[in-house]
Formats: C-alpha cells, structure tokens, sequence
C-alpha cells in the first residue's frame, strides 16, 4: 500500500512539474497574442477615429453662370443676403483650385435642381429636399455644373474636401417618423418668442424626437427661411421642420377669420393641421396662445384650428386622404402658450444646459432668437411680463391632468409604443422646475455620441480579451486535474488487478 502511494504521489508531481511549464508558457504566449490583437485593433481605431477627426478643408470656387447677366460671386461669399435669382433656365458650371468631395448648397426655396459631375453622374433632390443642402459625393472631383430652373434662387455653393465639417454645414435629418413634442409656431421666431426654452431644452440638452412645423411660409420674404434654420440648428434641432404652403401676409394679422381667408379657408387650414397630426403623431403639443399672443390673427387661428384638430385626429371619416395617407392618431398633450386652465410655469432660466457649455434654455432661446436678425429690432426673448415665455396650461390631454407643481411637459406621457433604437428606453422622472440639479427625464429617443459608442466598443473589445486571458490561465490547471484523473482510473484498474491474483 505505501508503495502504491508513493507511486501515485510521484507520478502527480512529476506531472505538475513537466506540464504546468509548458502551460504557462502557452498561457503566456496566448496573452502575448491577444494583447497584440487588441493593440493592433486600438491602433486602428485611432487611426479611423484621427482620419475622421481631421478638419475638412473649405475650397476655393469659379463659378461661370450660363446666363452672363449674374453677378456669380455673390454665390460663393458665404453669405445668405447676396443671392442671385434666376429669371430662365441657368447652368453654372463650378471649377475648384482642388478636388473635394463634398457639397453644400443654399437654395432661396425648393426647386428641380440638377448637378452633373464630370463622369456623367446626376445628382437631383430627393422626396425631402431641403433648401440647405449637404451632398457627399462619394468621390475626389474638381469641377460640376449645376442646373437651376426658371424663376428659382441660389445663395451659396460651398465645396469642402475630406474630413470633420465645419460646425456651420447642417447635416439635417428628415423629419421625424413619431415626434415627442411637436411645436407648433405660426412664424419663424414665434417658436422662441412664446415658448421660451422648450426647444434648446428638449431638442439639444435631452436629445427628444423634436418636430417643429410652422402654419405660415416666408417665400415672399426668403431671408427669414434661412434664418428660421440657422436658429433651429443653433438650438439642436436636426430634424428638419415642416413649413406649410400658407404665405405669411399683413392681412392675416387682423382676425382668425381674415388669416383663414388669406391662407385659402379653414377647411385648407383645418386639412394641414390634422395632417400634421397624423402624419407625426406627438405625444405632447406646445402651441400659441388662444388670443393671438398679441391678438395676431394667424396666431388665433394657428391655436384654434389645432383644438379643433385634436378632436378628429384618430376619425378616419374627417379629412380621409391623410387619414388614408398616415393612419389615425389619438394626442396624449397639448399646451397652449397662457392658457388659463391646469396651469404650469417652466422656469427656463433655471435649466442649465450641459450640452451648450451651461448656458440655460433661456439663453440658448435667445441665441436662436438671434439668428432672426431681420426681427430682433422688434422683440425680445425674455421671461415675466404679459407675454411671459414660462406660462403655459395643458389645454388637452388623455392621460389625465398635471400635478401642481411638477412642470413637466412630459407626466403621465405613455413611452410604450416608442421603438427601441441604439439606446435604452428610459422613462421620463419627474422634475420640477424650480430646481435644476434635479436630473431631467431622458427620453427615449437620446441619443449616444459617436465618441461613446467608440469607448464602449473598445470597453467590451478590453472585457472580452481579459476574459480569454482568465481561461487561457486556467489551461494548466485544466491539464493537472485531466492527468490525475486519468492516473486514478489506472490505478484503480491495477488495484483490482491485484486483489484477483491475490486470490
């Protein structure tokens, strides 16, 4: 017996000091393997992320226009109130001092446009075209010819070789598919004058689905459609508005009845309006004061006509072609800007914004204001007064009334519908104004920087590797207790060997 033991004793060390050498070895080189991978990979993350980081370089352009009447250097000074205006067909033909390979455009209004690169390509607008248009093209060129139709305008034409664009190149996005607040102006700058902070506040600090949609146009005065989307890219916004083709004109200032009449009746009015609804379908609503604001009848009728509407959204017999077209909806908020009933007050001063540097909604909604220079003569962003930006009453809702107290947009919303994107779906805390170190409610729709996507890829590239390391580690073990196993089974077959010779 105390032979068989020594045997047994023997051959396991002997085992553990010829095996474990050479599994650590392997373990070690496995580590040094994977540590090689993850390097190179790292490596090559930073040599994307440094390509796509690099600042994209501005080119210099010629441009020569078919029609030798145009002035073509007011199209390539960079500024919105030089533009030139076709009165026939035009081609420009546009000649850089380098190859780019990115476009952007400023366009007066929406038009057929057409560009020809020089292997032939077409580029046209697309079924949500936007007059500030941003084209990658795919490839280094050096020239194009751009077509323009009759009576159409171009203020600009900016070509940008590869890399980061400048913070001023809007990279819109198409209007939203289900927005979280809709806000309903009737004007470009309405949207800051009445309510405040809301946008710079859920658009560019929460990251909301945000959808504005604007009751007039300003094609008679198209400096203000420029200015309307500086501003609202100024404040966060990306997904681009909806303007409807309703003219702003001084007769719709008087009364409802005379806006209506000026925009082609309610029914026209009251057919757009519940589109809009339809077609977005918000769970919250911020429009105009039921009296105008200042007693502007547009901005009357604007208020009006969306009460009406929010009644017959979700009857597919009440205007059946974009009921047809988008489905029916049920709204779960509408706030009017001084409604009287279930009162809230937002103090946008207090909300600090970590998104702008710590500005506050305020001053970011002043900022946006800012960029409608032809109208800061005018007014002024400002809380308090008769017209104070922070008032508003929930003047429709199916999910029952505000807390006193809450301020909040968003209590009592239903997030369950929203579709999971690349984030987690987070439901909205209460908050209240009055404190803004309270945390605000995320919603479901944030969205997560490139920069954290990238670090929580290299993170869970980092926990994979340590977690091939702990197993690889394991290997010598996993072979020690292989051998006793397999040495017990011998023995154990010897042994009983023995005891039939024995008898």
């Amino acid at each position: 017996m105390k032979f068989r033991l020594k045997i047994i004793l023997s051959t396991f060390f002997a085992s553990l000091f010829v095996l474990c050498p050479c599994a650590l070895v392997y373990g070690e080189g496995a580590e040094q393997t994977i540590n090689a991978s993850f390097e190179a990979a790292s490596a090559a993350d930073q040599t994307e992320a440094s390509v796509a980081s690099h600042p994209a370089t501005q080119v210099k352009l010629t441009v020569k226009a078919s029609d030798s009447s145009l002035n073509c250097k007011k199209v390539v000074d960079n500024k919105e109130r030089t533009k030139l205006n076709m009165q026939k067909k035009t081609t420009f033909t546009v000649k850089a001092d380098r190859e780019f390979e990115n476009l952007y455009l400023k366009f007066e209004k929406n038009c057929d446009w057409v560009i020809k690169l020089p292997d032939g390509q077409k580029i046209t607008p697309d079924a949500e075209d936007y007059i500030h248009k941003y084209l990658p093209l795919g490839k280094k060129v050096t020239s194009f010819k751009l077509t323009m139709p009759k009576y159409s305008g171009l203020t600009d034409i900016c070509a940008f070789t590869d890399g980061q664009l400048p913070d001023w190149v809007q990279l819109w996005q198409p209007p939203c598919e289900r927005a979280d607040l809709m806000v309903m102006p009737t004007h470009a700058d309405d949207e800051y004058l009445w309510f405040g902070g809301a946008i710079p506040y859920y658009a560019g600090e929460l990251g909301y689905d945000v959808q504005v949609v604007y009751l007039t146009n300003h094609n008679n005065a198209t400096i203000r459609n420029h200015e309307r989307l500086n501003s609202l890219w100024t404040v966060g916004v990306r997904h681009y508005p909806i303007v409807s083709p309703f003219m702003d004109v001084n007769e719709s200032r008087y009364s409802a009845e005379d806006a209506a009449k000026e925009f082609g009746g309610y029914k026209k009015v009251m057919a757009f309006q519940v589109e809009m609804l339809r077609r977005f379908k918000p769970r919250v609503i911020l429009a105009h004061d039921i009296n105008g604001e200042y007693g502007h009848g547009a901005h009357k009728l604007n208020a009006e006509t969306i009460l009406e509407a929010l009644k017959l959204s979700d009857n597919p017999k009440s205007y059946p072609d974009s009921a047809k077209k988008y489905g029916t909806c049920k709204i779960q908020k509408c706030y009017l800007h001084l409604w009287k009933e279930n009162k809230i007050v937002v103090s946008w001063s207090d909300k600090k914004l970590s998104r702008f540097g710590g500005k506050t909604s305020l001053e970011m909604a002043a900022e946006g204001f800012k960029c409608d220079a032809s109208q800061i003569i005018s007014y002024k962003v400002e809380e308090g007064g008769r017209f104070d930006c922070r008032k508003f009453g929930l003047a429709y809702t199916t999910v029952g009334n505000d807390t006193p107290g809450i301020n909040d947009f968003f209590e009592n919303v239903d997030w369950s519908d929203k579709k999971p994107g690349t984030t987690e779906i987070i439901e909205p805390t209460e908050t209240t104004a009055a404190d803004p170190e309270i945390e605000a409610p995320v919603s479901p729709s944030h969205r997560v920087s490139s920069s954290d996507h990238e670090e929580n890829g290299k993170q869970q590239h980092s926990d994979n590797s340590h977690v091939k390391l702990i197993l690889f580690r394991l290997i010598p073990l996993w072979i020690v207790l292989f051998f006793i196993l397999v040495l017990s089974v011998i023995l154990l077959i010897l042994q009983r060997k023995h005891k039939k010779s024995i008898r």
